[in-house]
């Protein structure tokens, strides 16, 4: 099953991301990872997001999520 989110969804934060560097991460699209070629779509799909989106893996889902890191400005900080 695929799922676009809304661009509200946040997720928690991925210490070992390096492009996220320990900020949360704006949940663009997620794809189980029992899908066929699941992890391809989720690179595909962050590839055509741009702006930063990568890929991370979430356990807890069994989903591959496509994040934007948020910046200090959309967060809501000076």
């Amino acid at each position: 099953m695929t799922t676009a989110l809304p661009h509200s969804a946040t997720t928690s934060l991925a210490p070992g991301c390096q492009t996220c560097a320990g900020r949360p991460g704006e949940r663009l699209y997620s794809i189980g990872t029992g899908q066929p070629r699941a992890l391809a779509k989720a690179d595909a799909e962050a590839a055509a997001f741009g702006d930063g989106a990568h890929v991370h893996q979430s356990l807890p889902d069994d989903q591959y999520v496509v994040v934007r890191p948020i910046t200090d400005t959309e967060a809501g900080q000076p």
